[in-house]
């Protein structure tokens, strides 16, 4: 029985002993750091009235944010007219069906421009019919077409005065579609020669009285071909000195046809110049005068 504790005691104590093996280190673990706290959201702020602010007045271009048709075609078209918008319409958006005050909220066209072609012409809207674009006047809707000569006296009388073709033409067959459009010569005429600019047109051919035509020494020359070939093509390789000088120097207008006296005087003496009377019985041709070749 002794025993038996004996050996009950030498277990327990192999058992609580140390041992004399070595044991491994633990790893260190870091230390987190500390969290800083947030800051505090600011605290909300009291509501505030969505009617208290400063009312600005309305910019052009916020105009034409509502109204992109209307500022489009001041833009584009609306001439002396381009200014602020306010400056016609001082009231605005107050437009009431009920009470149809359209009339009363448009702008008056005689606050401003009184009534610039006088008394005879009072509805501006007759002939302007977009504000907006107040040089377009389409001559389909609007009376202008009949009362031409009532503004353009001037070339109403030439017309009248000169008669020609374009006398028997109503002022709509050239200048069709809208007022102030200007046609090319070229609609109805052929150019005198190819490649002919425009604008030598109107410097012979006054466009009202196109028969009064009218030269000087800046005439184009090749106009004169057109017709003229015979003489032209004579004048083109004459040698002599009037190969030097412009047609419309001597030809100051159509079909003027000049004495040589009118230039020369008389060169020779009265005996030779009564014996010959006419020049071109010794000069042969006017355009390309007989000289000495060299």
């Amino acid at each position: 029985m002794a025993a038996l504790a004996i050996s009950a005691l030498a277990v327990v104590a192999a058992c609580t002993l140390p041992t004399t093996e070595a044991k491994a280190p633990e790893p260190t673990v870091a230390a987190e750091p500390t969290a800083v706290p947030a800051p505090r959201a600011p605290a909300p702020a009291p509501a505030k009235d969505i009617y208290d602010v400063e009312i600005e007045p309305l910019t052009l271009a916020q105009c034409g944010q509502c109204h992109p048709t209307h500022f489009g075609q001041i833009r584009d078209e609306g001439g002396k007219h381009r200014f602020d918008c306010r400056e016609c319409h001082e009231v605005f958006h107050a437009y009431n069906p009920r009470l149809n005050n359209w009339d009363e909220l448009m702008p008056d066209c005689a606050s401003c421009h009184t009534l610039p072609h006088g008394e005879k012409f009072p509805d501006c809207i007759g002939c302007h019919i977009n504000p907006h674009t107040p040089v377009y006047i389409p001559f389909a809707q609007t009376r202008v077409a009949d009362a031409c000569a009532d503004c353009h006296g001037g070339p109403a009388t030439e017309l009248a005065q000169y008669p020609s073709l374009h006398t028997d033409q109503a002022c709509t067959l050239c200048h069709y579609d809208q007022h102030g459009y200007i046609p090319s010569c070229f609609e109805c005429h052929q150019p005198h020669y190819q490649g002919q600019p425009l604008v030598t047109c109107a410097e012979c051919h006054p466009v009202h009285m196109p028969l009064e035509m009218a030269f000087g020494d800046k005439t184009d020359t090749r106009t004169c071909q057109a017709c003229h070939t015979t003489a032209y093509a004579d004048w083109t390789k004459t040698p002599s000195k009037h190969g030097q000088v412009n047609c419309g120097v001597c030809h100051t207008a159509h079909p003027y046809i000049p004495t040589c006296q009118s230039c020369h005087g008389d060169p020779h003496s009265a005996s030779l110049h009564e014996r010959f009377p006419n020049c071109l019985t010794c000069h042969l041709n006017a355009h390309d005068l007989p000289v000495r070749r060299r």
